[in-house]
């Protein structure tokens, strides 16, 4: 009797797009320049957050070599599975590589109209 590899016996399993409806034109808009990534079990958290620089008066430049750290303050928290993380870091890695392509082609543009 041969037995099936592995591969012919998982599942089939395929992607099917989420589309977003017109409530997401509806929601809060948080911003964030800072993002703590940690892992434990089985998801990943992402809490976004904002890190708004010190205010240093002029004279007192000395007071930033003794900060050891800046609060950020936390707007999101989201739970994420690993494989949705891996997806979503696919994701992310394919856009920001668009805009890139789309900044240096656009600066080539500026550059070549001077």
């Amino acid at each position: 009797m041969t037995s099936k590899s592995a591969q012919e016996q998982a599942p089939v399993v395929r992607s099917i797009p989420a589309v977003f409806g017109e409530e997401v034109e509806k929601m809060p808009t948080a911003y964030a320049n800072h993002l703590l990534i940690s892992h434990a079990g089985p998801e990943f958290f992402l809490v976004f957050g904002v890190v708004t620089p010190p205010f240093v008066l002029p004279g007192e430049e000395s007071r930033l070599a003794e900060l050891e750290a800046v609060e950020a303050l936390p707007v999101a928290k989201i739970a994420v599975s690993p494989e949705a993380m891996v997806a979503m870091a696919k994701s992310i890695q394919t856009n920001v590589e668009r805009y890139l392509e789309t900044k240096d082609l656009r600066e080539k543009e500026v550059l070549s109209n001077e």
